[in-house]
């Protein structure tokens, strides 16, 4: 992963994890979890195509929660639901890049 990958990803995990009385608006939102599925899909792929062994218990659950929470959606309806949802994929997101990142650089 290059440091201009890594860089929009942190700048997405940024945008999403900001107190409440900062949530963008409805359209913002929606944009923001475009880039959040996008950017996630891609690093979800990189770390399940490393050696399970490798992978720390946090990394599995990480995994796991990326593809529940991508294939239910936000749970309920409204703003409020979609920024919740958006929130909730950025933990995700920083949870598999500091996996990919203390990956043995063999294994990336």
């Amino acid at each position: 992963m290059d440091t201009g990958e890594t860089q929009e990803i942190e700048d997405l995990i940024r945008r999403a994890i900001v107190p409440y009385s900062e949530r963008p608006d409805a359209e913002a939102v929606a944009r923001l979890i475009d880039d959040l599925i996008t950017h996630g899909q891609a690093l979800h792929a990189r770390v399940t195509a490393s050696p399970r062994a490798q992978r720390t218990e946090r990394t599995a659950a990480a995994l796991a929660e990326w593809s529940y929470f991508v294939d239910a959606g936000p749970t309920g309806r409204g703003d409020h639901a979609n920024w919740n949802h958006a929130r909730a994929l950025a933990r995700i997101l920083r949870n598999l890049h500091s996996a990919r990142a203390e990956q043995p650089s063999r294994a990336r």
